[in-house]
């Protein structure tokens, strides 16, 4: 995240004391400048007339209005009228004017200095509000900026601190409202609050009301506190804590810090808005997997129920070898519970984060054949296996029980989608990369991967629309957790020739390093 400094230059109209009334600055200015000017007009009184010297006395007037106030500048025009008549225009020492000439220069000296000083002080009092005007549109875009390249609520609010600090010049803090109503604290606060100041902030909170320092309610506390609210709603609360040689609060400062916590509370809304709508996002998504969840393992357990509940009814009224035949119907039916039951199982355990692969020496042979195995039941002689396998394919690392269910699992997959006469190819091997892979790669010939699934093969209760009858989804999520369990990693493409094709990766040791488990 970057953000722009904000210039001294520009943060100098805004500081702490600034653009209140004149201070006593200015008139001692004003008031030192018209000496001076007066005791120089009174030694070179006798080599010039005491009529041109009025027009120094104005000049000084209107250098004056450059620098100081509208009040300052109106006194500098009396205090030089004054001094000009009384010791520089004859008679010295009394303000008598002894001839009609100097009557009018000093009345039109009077109404001229004033109202020149006055002009100028208006325009400068313009100008200064168009830099006020500019310097606060400035801080406020850096504010924004630095908002808009956050991410996190988080982020932006250490932006808004940083951007806030170094705009005022002081210590910041920002209170979040917590459960059971409790403020709490950001870690990028600078200013910690004592228990005399948090009850300040508990008063802004439940009141939406400013107070502490610069105001008349709880005015003896060290910060300034104003609530984050929008509407009925209070987000927090803001607290301002400028140096203690700092006496007030201008309008011009308290107006940006208003602005400022705008800006912020729009942040904290949006960002509330965002998460209430993630939160209904998710639980409709909850729902919908809980609804197609019910609808999928109703289905799945609605036909071997149905296989088992027939069974019973005919078991007894039928002869020895319709029994037999009944029975395998049986032995099937469990089969199809089991796996149905196991993928929940393993898809919980995966989602609960129990699965602890323990990691051993194993042989990719003895995995694949295990896995087939335990599909026989599934295979017909229209879908051949073939298993090309190294005849010095070396050991892998894995968790032998895992390994063969993630290979059960995809070639039960490849089976549902292979059309009659065509085979099942079956490889293992381990790539030289850096660093080497084992693998094993599961090829059919079957359609291939359905568009919608391409992006995303693994996801859970994800079934093609063409899918064959049965399954639930989760048979390739669960191949996907139990690879990445172990250190490896899963991938689907597309068969040459047609048909689809999963390799599982895992990291390659030589049987010298036995890698660490975590």
């Amino acid at each position: 995240m970057t953000r722009g400094p904000i210039p001294k230059k520009e943060t100098s109209l805004i500081a702490w004391g600034a653009h209140g009334s004149s201070s006593s600055r200015e008139y001692i200015e004003t008031i030192t400048v018209i000496s001076a000017v007066t005791v120089l007009g009174w030694f070179l009184a006798p080599h010039t007339s005491h009529l041109a010297f009025g027009l120094v006395y104005l000049l000084a007037v209107i250098a004056l209005s450059l620098r100081v106030g509208r009040w300052p500048v109106l006194l500098s025009g009396i205090l030089s009228a004054m001094a000009w008549d009384f010791l520089i225009i004859p008679p010295h020492f009394s303000f008598a004017v002894m001839s009609v000439e100097d009557g009018m220069m000093l009345g039109t000296y009077c109404v001229v200095a004033l109202v020149a000083g006055q002009l100028t002080a208006r325009v400068r009092a313009q100008e200064l509000v168009e830099r006020l005007r500019e310097q606060r549109a400035t801080a406020l875009f850096h504010l924004t900026r630095a908002l808009a390249a956050t991410r996190t609520l988080d982020e932006a609010t250490t932006a808004f601190l940083c951007q806030t600090e170094e705009v005022f010049n002081a210590k910041t803090a920002l209170l979040f409202i917590g459960e059971n109503d409790t403020l709490s604290a950001h870690h990028a606060n600078s200013f910690s609050l004592n228990e005399t100041e948090s009850n300040v902030a508990k008063w802004v909170q439940n009141h939406r009301k400013e107070a502490g320092r610069f105001t008349q309610t709880f005015a003896t506390a060290e910060a300034f506190y104003l609530p984050l609210s929008d509407a009925d709603i209070c987000h927090g609360v803001f607290v301002l804590c400028p140096a203690p040689i700092v006496a007030t609060i201008t309008p011009v400062q308290r107006e940006l810090i208003g602005d400022f916590a705008t800006q912020i509370t729009l942040m904290i809304k949006r960002e509330t808005l965002r998460t209430a709508i993630e939160r209904e996002r998710m639980l409709a998504r909850s729902q919908e997997l809980h609804h197609t969840l019910l609808d999928s393992v109703s289905h799945e357990l609605k036909t071997p129920l149905a296989v088992l509940s027939t069974v019973i009814e005919k078991l007894n009224t039928k002869t020895q070898v319709e029994r037999e035949s009944l029975l395998e119907e049986v032995r099937i039916a469990t089969k199809r519970l089991t796996r149905l039951v196991n993928n929940l199982l393993n898809q919980t355990r995966l989602e609960s984060g129990t699965i602890k692969p323990r990691l051993d020496w194993c042989n990719a042979r003895d995995i694949i054949n295990a896995a087939l195995r335990g599909i026989a039941d599934l295979l017909s002689p229209g879908n051949p296996v073939t298993i090309n396998i190294p005849a010095d394919m070396p050991l892998i690392m894995a968790d032998a029980a895992l390994m063969e269910q993630a290979v059960f699992n995809l070639l039960h997959n490849a089976i549902k989608h292979t059309p009659q006469n065509t085979e099942i190819i079956l490889s293992a091997g381990v790539r030289n990369e850096n660093p080497p892979r084992a693998f094993i790669t599961i090829a059919d010939r079957g359609p291939g991967l359905a568009p919608e699934l391409r992006i995303n093969p693994f996801q859970k209760f994800r079934r093609a629309a063409n899918a064959p009858a049965g399954g639930l989804g989760l048979g390739l999520s669960v191949v996907r957790g139990f690879v990445v369990a172990q250190g490896g990693e899963v991938q689907a493409g597309e068969n040459p020739g047609g048909g689809a094709v999963f390799t599982v990766y895992l990291p390659h040791f030589s049987h010298g390093v036995v890698p660490i488990e975590e």
